[in-house]
């Protein structure tokens, strides 16, 4: 039977997960999913994951995955670069998913996470011949992961490891040391959020966001060869810019000092969608106030995953099965 504990709110913008959890082909309890003091995963970081986005729309009565395909396959990319096997296709992925939202009654805007880690108990470090255990699961999201109207950056003095030391086209468990140490930095110096550069001194990207930037009329992303994880929420503001102004979003290195002359930048990932950057290291960007781009991408990339804005609908996916609102 299936206890009936609401949702307790939290910190940014999260409430309480839900009780229910998806691990290696059935639904359990989240008390019983857990794994041993003794995870590789644990001591290591041997694992990958994702952050998945449901919307949930009122009028619709309707709850919709926000590319939900191509984080399932990206998950498939980062275990292949582990030596890891994904033990189900990205489809029946999909489909658990749904099965999970539907079973815990989500109702509201929601995160999703799922997670492929070394459960096995081995000492050594090594990455073969380890059990491994699938879970998802899913936390109501009812507010803003970040301030959606403006945040206050720190250049951080903790670099993103390039990729020959930790391979960044996957979403690595350990490999968020470095950002999470960045974080920490930058809020304790009276700061909202990091960007990081590369070893070599260009930018990266935020803690666990892109970095998108403005320069007159042209619009500018570091390339993926930049030790950045090239990310959905990427490349849908990239289509949405081109979409808009015809105009393809330059990728090329990014020198720090753009960033203080940049006209407008924005941070964009699954969970901050985007939010425009107002300050970085002191240094008012723009005018100071938020930039109407970002603020606009915010807004419709929001209403695509609501099916509010009847654009890319190929991007979302109905969790409930019922007749489609036209």
């Amino acid at each position: 039977m299936k206890p009936e504990h609401p949702p307790v709110a939290s910190s940014g913008g999260f409430a309480a997960p839900c009780d229910w959890v998806y691990v290696d082909g059935e639904i359990v309890p989240a008390e019983e999913a857990g794994v041993s003091v003794h995870a590789h995963a644990l001591a290591y970081g041997t694992g990958t994951f994702e952050g998945i986005r449901a919307w949930w729309n009122v009028d619709h009565e309707q709850l919709y995955l926000l590319e939900v395909h191509a984080h399932y396959e990206r998950l498939a990319r980062s275990a292949k670069i582990l030596g890891l096997r994904v033990p189900m296709s990205p489809e029946r992925l999909v489909q658990a998913t749904t099965e999970l939202l539907r079973y815990n009654e989500v109702r509201t805007d929601a995160y999703v996470r799922p997670l492929l880690v070394q459960s096995g108990m081995a000492l050594p470090v090594r990455m073969h011949d380890i059990q491994t255990r699938l879970s998802i699961a899913v936390t109501p999201m009812p507010g803003d992961y970040i301030n959606p109207d403006g945040v206050r950056c720190l250049v951080s003095t903790w670099r993103r490891a390039p990729d020959v030391s930790t391979p960044n086209r996957a979403k690595v468990t350990g490999s968020y040391t470095g950002p999470a140490l960045a974080k920490t930095e930058a809020v304790g110096h009276g700061f909202d959020e990091a960007i990081m550069l590369t070893v070599d001194g260009y930018v990266a990207e935020a803690t666990t966001s892109n970095v998108v930037l403005r320069i007159g009329d042209q619009w500018i992303t570091p390339p993926g060869t930049d030790d950045i994880l090239e990310g959905i929420t990427r490349d849908q503001v990239m289509r949405l810019l081109y979409d808009d102004t015809g105009r393809p979003v330059m990728q090329r290195r990014v020198h720090r000092s753009e960033l203080y002359t940049s006209d407008e930048i924005l941070l964009c990932g699954t969970a901050a969608v985007a939010v425009p950057v107002v300050e970085v290291d002191g240094r008012v960007i723009g005018d100071g106030k938020p930039g109407e781009v970002t603020l606009t991408l915010n807004r419709v990339i929001r209403a695509i995953g609501r099916r509010d804005d009847p654009r890319h609908q190929e991007w979302t996916t109905p969790v409930y099965e019922r007749k489609e609102q036209s």
